[in-house]
């Protein structure tokens, strides 16, 4: 049997689902209804829609110098470029005709690049394409190349949601206040990542192509265009592009991993510095999570494609216990150290527990969904491979972003002991033609779960599920 046969009915075609109330699945007009015909619980969530108008800002003070430009020479831009960017870099500066002008110079400049490139391709594969086009391949958002909000990050403990859009604007909105808080400066470009620091109402972390921007936005400021010397940027070489970042529970410590890094970085914000954690011994690292409320950190390893492993760490004794070796792409952690993983190469869904009183092995990982692609009697297909997850705060709900298919399943969960029962909840689509982009879970949402999600069209969607009679 199917885990999608006891799904309710999606609605019909010029419908949308508002809600989830008491296990009623409300439903309403597409262009003309209104979640409040429902439910208040979110009326004073702001109103977001992401327009094309957001993408076309003019110069800000900020960017317009008062000092007039004066040209570097070659060899001062060069040795600029490899202090902050790599050796690799550098080369490809000599290499670059607008800038060198001696044919010989360049030509060797060239070989050498080439040289190195030649070198590091079989060990690091994964390498074959940088910048933009790395974040996109290991980004857990649909289309994050041409995706209007790149990623969102909901605050642990306010109403405040923060969404780096395709500009590589970071906007924060929140529900106390009527302006928008509009994070940028010149490091900020292909932004992959969000996260809030716990136990701060100021200050958020971006994980970016040049490495770690760490924000601090004063909830009490009515300037909606904080200036750069409000970011601490934090990068090391050979530590870039970042895909991810997290925050220990208590908020002292950040976390970074890269997939041209074999290590992950334990930053020092204050002191801008870094202490290499824990490095792989082959592989690259694309995903980083820190358990909720423990001290232990979990993430991905990939190797030459298709070799992938996943490690779960004691950050205090730094042993390494290896939990499962299946290929991965996308985990997220629940209460109680319970933990789910999605294989990259398999339909299906699995769960560890995480027991800090002994050692973890292969066998504690189970098998919960079986998510094989199904047709609905709309026409529509739901399941499939794993783009993203993500589980609610309390537990009890668990959404899931597939890869090939438009329809967001939402999944009840509840553990008993040692075991996690998965049961249908209810299906989310969008409206005429929406593809959805990405999604999260409210953290602070007191009638029960609440999940954002950001479409295709720029529109941010709030689904509440409500259950009053707990």
């Amino acid at each position: 049997m199917s885990c999608f046969d006891k799904f309710p009915d999606l609605p019909g075609p010029e419908e949308t689902a508002f809600c989830k109330i008491n296990e009623v699945y409300c439903c309403g007009d597409a262009r003309y209804g209104n979640i409040s015909t429902f439910t208040n619980s979110i009326k004073n969530h702001p109103k977001i829609n992401v327009t094309k108008d957001f993408h076309h800002h003019k110069l800000s003070d900020e960017n317009i110098s008062m000092y007039v430009d004066v040209e570097d020479n070659l060899l001062k831009r060069i040795t600029s470029v490899w202090f902050k960017q790599g050796f690799l870099e550098a080369l490809s500066v000599a290499a670059d005709p607008n800038d060198n002008r001696d044919s010989k110079a360049r030509a060797a400049a060239l070989k050498v690049a080439n040289l190195f490139t030649a070198l590091r391709k079989p060990k690091q594969p994964h390498l074959k394409d940088i910048g933009e086009k790395i974040v996109s391949k290991y980004s857990r958002t649909r289309n994050w190349g041409s995706a209007p909000v790149k990623c969102m990050a909901w605050h642990p403990h306010t109403t405040k949601i923060a969404l780096a859009t395709a500009d590589d604007y970071v906007r924060v909105y929140c529900s106390e206040v009527s302006f928008v808080s509009t994070l940028k400066c010149k490091a900020q470009r292909h932004v992959s990542t969000l996260s809030w620091r716990p136990y701060s109402a100021s200050e958020i972390a971006v994980g970016c192509e040049q490495g770690v921007i760490v924000w601090t936005v004063d909830p009490n400021s009515t300037f909606t265009k904080p200036s750069s010397s409000n970011a601490v940027v934090l990068k090391r070489s050979g530590h870039s592009p970042v895909t991810d970042i997290s925050w220990s529970p208590c908020g002292k410590s950040l976390l970074s991993c890269c997939v041209a890094d074999k290590s992950i970085l334990l930053w020092d914000v204050a002191k801008g510095t870094a202490k290499r954690m824990f490095k792989t011994s082959f592989g690259h690292l694309i995903l980083v999570s820190w358990v909720s409320k423990q001290k232990k950190v979990g993430w991905w390893k990939k190797f030459a494609e298709k070799c992938h492993k996943f490690r779960l760490f004691g950050v205090q004794s730094v042993r390494r216990e290896p939990l499962v070796a299946k290929g991965c792409r996308a985990f997220c952690w629940g209460p109680n150290g319970v933990g789910l993983f999605a294989p990259r190469s398999e339909r299906c869904l699995f769960v560890v527990n995480d027991t800090s009183s002994r050692r973890v092995k292969t066998r504690d990982s189970q098998e919960v969904l079986d998510l094989t692609k199904v047709e609905l009697p709309t026409g529509d297909t739901v399941g499939g491979r794993i783009l993203d997850m993500c589980w609610d705060p309390t537990g009890r709900y668990l959404a899931l972003l597939f890869k090939k298919s438009y329809i967001i399943a939402v999944f009840n969960t509840t553990q008993h002991m040692m075991q996690l029962n998965v049961t249908p909840c209810c299906y989310i689509r969008g409206v005429d033609n929406e593809v959805p982009s990405t999604f999260a879970f409210q953290q602070n949402f007191k009638d029960g779960a609440c999940l954002t999600i950001a479409w295709s069209s720029g529109r941010i969607q709030y689904f509440p599920i409500i259950n009053t009679d707990s």
